[in-house]
């Protein structure tokens, strides 16, 4: 396995995931419109979710998340040098996420802290056939501003990973600058289209930035669909591919579609139980992007990505146990 010097930056919404597993009854109750998506919500409606929850004998169980988290954090354990650029709360959770985000082997110095809003946090709930629903309130994420980039939060940086989730931020100019920073100082940039809610609202905007600054697009089906507006996943990625030169979209149990090199390849999916679909996306686009790294081919890149997604949704959780990393490491260090 060839060492990596440049580090991999990534900006996006710095979240605690509040895990629990629900039945269908809760998630027809609570969620009639959001099942599989993420919903957006104050903290508010959040408390009263979470209180609905303990009133019906479910307990939530608390971890790191969020979405440019999860995927800097594989990196991270498969021996890359990652940084965070995201927004924190001066609350216990802000402790949390940036301990927890440490101790995984990533570089803490780019966090900010917002001095009122909280950390941000995500409900997930995990229904009997893994699939996951999302309930956030990305809270001091929504306070990301340009102005706070600092020079040294993309020195030296090999690559730029951020998310679509950054559409919504207060501050509309923080994607856009990040993106010119990240073109002037010529480092590429890696872009997870986020969710399908996210793609119907901001789909002009989407299609902008991954026109002009994007060299690497990942989509799951639902959100390729929504962007290409079909339900043929070659044509998906057809789309994708036509405005960047990397695109990749996840088909869950059906494996994946690549474009890279100037080919398009179909990679098999990893045989897996699923018992939780949180963050397997995520560890999907860390595998692909260890790959690439690494200079790998895009079967090559795929078959890590599906090593990776295979693990988180074989685990509840995004975040994997040591144990499990070590077997990982073991097999990918074959494969580069």
């Amino acid at each position: 396995m060839n060492s990596q010097s440049a580090a991999v930056a990534g900006a996006g919404t710095a979240i605690v995931d509040l895990l629990v597993r629900v039945d269908d009854e809760f998630l027809a109750q609570e969620l009639p419109d959001g099942r599989g998506n993420t919903t957006w919500v104050d903290a508010a409606r959040l408390d009263e979710l979470i209180r609905h929850l303990q009133e019906r004998g479910f307990r939530p169980e608390k971890a790191p998340g969020g979405s440019t988290g999860n995927l800097l954090c594989g990196l991270s354990e498969l021996g890359c040098s990652t940084r965070f650029l995201g927004w924190l709360g001066l609350d216990d959770d802000g402790v949390y996420y940036r301990d927890t985000f440490a101790e995984a082997g990533g570089g803490i110095h780019s966090f900010k802290y917002h001095p009122t809003k909280h950390t941000g946090r995500c409900l997930s709930l995990v229904s009997p056939d893994a699939d996951r629903s999302m309930v956030t309130d990305i809270g001091a994420s929504a306070e990301m501003r340009a102005d706070e980039i600092l020079p040294s939060d993309l020195d030296g940086a090999g690559l730029l990973h951020t998310e679509g989730y950054l559409c919504g931020l207060n501050d509309r100019t923080f994607l856009p600058h990040l993106f010119e920073r990240a073109k002037n100082a010529g480092i590429p940039v890696s872009f997870d289209l986020a969710s399908y809610g996210i793609v119907r609202k901001y789909r002009a905007e989407l299609r902008e930035y991954l026109d002009n600054y994007v060299d690497v697009v990942f989509a799951n089906e639902l959100e390729a669909a929504e962007f290409a507006g079909t339900d043929d996943p070659e044509s998906m990625l057809g789309t994708l591919a036509r405005l960047c030169p990397v695109a990749a979209v996840k088909l869950g149990a059906l494996g994946s579609l690549v474009r890279m090199d100037g080919r398009t390849v179909r990679i098999p999916p990893e045989p897996a139980n699923p018992v939780d679909a949180t963050g397997a996306g995520d560890l999907w686009q860390a595998g692909f992007l260890f790959g690439r790294l690494h200079h790998a081919g895009p079967e090559v890149c795929g078959h890590i990505g599906s090593i990776l997604g295979a693990a988180a949704v074989s685990h509840f959780g995004a975040r994997l146990p040591e144990d499990s990393w070590h077997n990982l490491r073991e097999r990918i260090r074959t494969m580069v």
